[in-house]
């Protein structure tokens, strides 16, 4: 079993919430003075108002993801487990989708392994620690790969019985 805590700063979340709330009153403000008659002649700046409002609810709301939290990740021979803030969820290996590798220009430095599972997506950061990294790609690569292998032997066997039954019905013809 391979263990990995991601740490995030509770500092980075407070920060995109202040400014998400800073941006969406701002919007309100310049759309509200627009409305009101204040600011009646500039229609271009009560959408840039708009804009900008829209983006401040947009940071606040996604600042409450699970990926702004402390995770820890738990990869055991059968599943993935995920303990984040709102408790535990267990992933079958069955279940990932997609597991992809991002090796920047400097290796050593930092690594990032993405994984899509369903409708999620998780990115797991590695600073300085690319052994591990290769180590936890290498499992995910070896459990994915092998569920897609059998899955195309599956229906290889499949399509070779009914061309053979198609073959059948033909010769009796």
């Amino acid at each position: 079993m391979i263990r990995y805590h991601v740490k995030h700063s509770k500092k980075s979340r407070r920060t995109l919430r202040f400014l998400g709330l800073f941006l969406f009153l701002f919007g309100v403000l310049v759309v509200w003075l627009f409305f009101s008659g204040n600011a009646a002649g500039h229609l271009i700046g009560a959408i840039l108002g708009a804009l900008i409002g829209l983006y401040g609810g947009y940071l606040f709301i996604h600042s409450f993801e699970l990926d702004k939290y402390d995770i820890d990740y738990e990869f055991s021979e059968d599943s993935m487990t995920i303990k984040h803030v709102r408790g535990t969820t267990v992933y079958n290996y069955n279940e990932i989708t997609d597991v992809t590798l991002v090796v920047p220009d400097n290796e050593m430095i930092y690594s990032l392994i993405q994984i899509k599972v369903k409708r999620s997506k998780f990115l797991i950061p590695f600073t300085y620690k690319k052994e591990l990294c290769d180590r936890i790609y290498q499992l995910l690569t070896e459990k994915v790969t092998l569920r897609e292998l059998t899955e195309e032997i599956e229906a290889a066997k499949k399509k070779a019985a009914e061309d053979a039954k198609n073959a059948e019905k033909e010769s009796e013809n």
